[in-house]
């Protein structure tokens, strides 16, 4: 494969030369010197970028993707650098940044000889021009800002034509266009169109310095035979702005032609458009704008097209609608809980965990010490707090985190009082069981109450304590009229006291849920 910099070099120098012709048969012969300086000095520009200009997006955009487009995932594990292969392409490579090494170190040869000429001059003025007196025999010449003249070599009535002369060079920075020549000249040495570029942008800014002079008074006869004369004198750097420029001849008749038309203008739109299109169709491919690399890569991985599809088959008759059935309400999730968790039958059990990471317990608004005995069927739903939103509420007491339990309208929870952590002490059923304060039990009025097997009052019940309660049976329903055959609507509460040896308690202290009857313990 083809080196990208090789085939970036033929496309700029293939631009570079196309320029060069453009402007030596095109637009040399015409009097429109600065427009030929920025015409040479654009050429040089656009040969060296328009090769990284993408063409095919801009033509591509608009054209419309026939069939169907498939895209293909090479394995990439299967992708091996290739070993490298000495080939003509790599030996062409060495060779041209060989000769890039080699100009580049003649262009600093050039501005080291420059730099002790620089060193070995004395500041003057001549004619009110700061100069720089040399002492070598050299033609008299300019490099950015500065003049160099040796004025032992030419005549007191010669030096004002001289000094106006390069002073234009030096006012209109010719010495950046000599600069970007031999520049362009090191990347390109191999083109001879990058070297007759060079000498024909020195040669434009001669032009324009001549005319210069011209139109501000300098006499054409006297100025002519100046250049004539100090044509034998040797230069000091070929990349300065000597006085004496080869091609006299040229010169000369330049400064003897008519000044042209204003029509001839046309000719760097014409010329411009045209080398400009010219180049940047080199950058147009009908194929993809894939990186070279890569498309060798995975030319050979990328699996065939697949086969045409099947004809379609034949339409189905629409299915008969089907009734929508609400499906079952999943079972809640709690992911985020702060104790593990185990169901047992119908009962949720929080197991054991230790009292000094144990979390703060919230049910119905009102603190609990343990979640047992909570029927999952009773729970409506089961928030968890953490950090600083546990604290922030409930204090110190939620270091640990707090869950917050709300249930069911028709079961209500009372924490107990006692010491006894291992149940809730609380009884609950559709007509609803409040708590007061002391966390006892306040039952609605009309409410039978039993005690150890003895019918008491609200108030009596009220002055229960929870710590000294084993077991309470709620009857509702057809069951309520359990106690000496007599009916009760609002429902019946049979409370055995731990005073009470007939009384039993569920060893497992949970609650559980028989048809109409709910049994707490």
């Amino acid at each position: 494969m083809v080196p990208a910099i090789l085939i970036y070099l033929l496309k700029a120098n293939i631009a570079l030369t196309l320029f060069f012709l453009a402007y030596r048969f095109g637009l040399r012969r015409l009097t429109f010197y600065t427009g030929n300086r920025l015409f040479l000095l654009t050429g040089i520009a656009f040969s060296s970028l328009f090769p990284l200009i993408p063409i095919d997006a801009f033509v591509n955009r608009h054209e419309v993707l026939a069939d169907n487009v498939m895209t293909y995932v090479p394995d990439l594990a299967g992708w091996q650098a290739p070993a490298p292969v000495f080939t003509i392409w790599t030996l062409l490579v060495y060779i041209f940044w060989t000769g890039v090494s080699v100009m580049a170190i003649r262009f600093c040869f050039q501005l080291l000889s420059l730099w002790k000429i620089h060193r070995s001059s004395q500041r003057r003025e001549i004619a009110d021009i700061p100069v720089q007196v040399l002492q070598q025999p050299v033609n008299p010449f300019s490099f950015f800002r500065n003049i160099y003249i040796n004025p032992v070599l030419h005549q007191p009535e010669e030096l004002p034509a001289i000094l106006r002369h390069e002073k234009v060079h030096v006012q209109q920075w010719h010495s950046v266009d000599v600069v970007l020549g031999e520049l362009n000249n090191i990347f390109y040495w191999f083109n001879p169109g990058a070297w007759l570029m060079k000498t024909a942008i020195r040669e434009n800014l001669e032009f324009i310095t001549d005319r210069y002079l011209l139109k501000h008074g300098v006499d054409k006869t006297a100025y002519q035979y100046n250049l004539i004369k100090v044509s034998g004198i040797p230069y000091a750097t070929a990349i300065a702005n000597n006085f004496n420029f080869s091609h006299l001849k040229n010169r000369i008749i330049m400064m003897n032609s008519k000044k042209s038309s204003r029509y001839q203008m046309a000719r760097y739109l014409v010329l411009g458009l045209l080398v400009g299109g010219t180049v940047l169709s080199l950058n147009y491919t009908k194929a993809p704008s894939v990186n070279p690399f890569i498309s060798s890569i995975i030319k050979d991985t990328v699996p065939p097209p697949p086969p045409p599809p099947a004809p379609p088959k034949a339409p189905r008759p629409p299915a008969p609608p089907k009734v929508k059935q609400s499906p079952p309400a999943p079972p809640r999730v709690i992911k985020d809980t702060l104790a593990p968790v185990q169901k047992e039958g119908n009962v949720i059990r929080l197991r054991d965990v230790d009292p000094d990471k144990a979390p703060l317990y919230i049910v119905d608004g009102n603190p609990v010490e343990s979640m047992e005995g909570i029927s999952p069927d009773n729970i409506e739903s089961i928030s968890v707090l953490k950090d600083k939103s546990a604290t922030a509420i409930y204090g110190p007491r939620a270091k640990n985190g707090v869950i917050l339990i709300t249930m069911k309208k028709d079961v209500r929870v009372v924490p107990a009082t006692d010491t006894d952590h291992s149940a809730v002490k609380v009884v609950g059923f559709k007509t609803g069981i409040n708590t007061n304060g002391n966390g006892v039990q306040t039952l609605p009025a009309n409410v039978l109450l039993v005690v150890d097997g003895k019918k008491i009052t609200q108030e009596e019940a009220n002055n229960i304590p929870a710590s000294s309660i084993k077991e309470v049976n709620v009857y509702k329903g057809g069951k309520a009229t359990i106690y000496k055959g007599e009916a009760h609507p609002e429902g019946v509460v049979v409370i055995t006291t731990k005073a009470n040896p007939g009384g039993t308690v569920n060893p497992g202290g949970v609650i559980r849920v028989e048809s109409d009857t709910v049994i707490v313990k």
